[in-house]
């Protein structure tokens, strides 16, 4: 279980204090977990089962940090031929490989290719159809 403390102001008390003061807890907000550096955070929504494999599903929200350098094993979105991909990054001898369940691009081919981010996290929609109304039909999607 995640839980967040409130962060207050100190405050001046006067009589008797609760005993129960010190087991205050405030909302957990999921954005502190969730996101390091809003400034280069961004979202995109996962589109297809190309890497199912790997536990991302179709409909999930990449949530992706532009500020990071990518990694042996880290998921990367990438510009490739006009359009955003997410991809599994790994360094080989021959360089950098990105690839999903269906393909692979190299680093040969730089010149069509960009990193654009690394997905620091997912979030999947766990609501079965029966509760996606009204208010809850968007939940997790953008």
């Amino acid at each position: 279980m995640i839980r967040s403390f409130e962060k207050r102001a100190e405050q001046k008390i006067s009589g008797f204090q609760s005993p129960a003061a010190d087991y205050l807890e405030g909302r957990l907000d999921i954005g502190e977990k969730l996101v390091i550096d809003p400034h280069s955070t961004f979202y995109f929504q996962m589109q297809g089962m190309e890497l199912q494999s790997f536990g991302i599903l179709d409909g999930d929200i990449l949530i992706t940090d532009r500020s990071l350098k990518p990694v042996h094993g880290a998921f990367v979105i990438a510009f490739s031929a006009g359009c955003f991909t997410c991809r599994v990054c790994l360094l080989e001898k021959n360089g950098m490989v990105l690839k999903n369940d269906h393909d692979t691009i190299t680093e040969t081919e730089v010149d069509v290719l960009q990193i654009w981010g690394v997905v620091t996290a997912v979030c999947r929609n766990l609501l079965p159809k029966a509760l996606k109304q009204g208010r809850y039909s968007n939940v997790c999607t953008l």
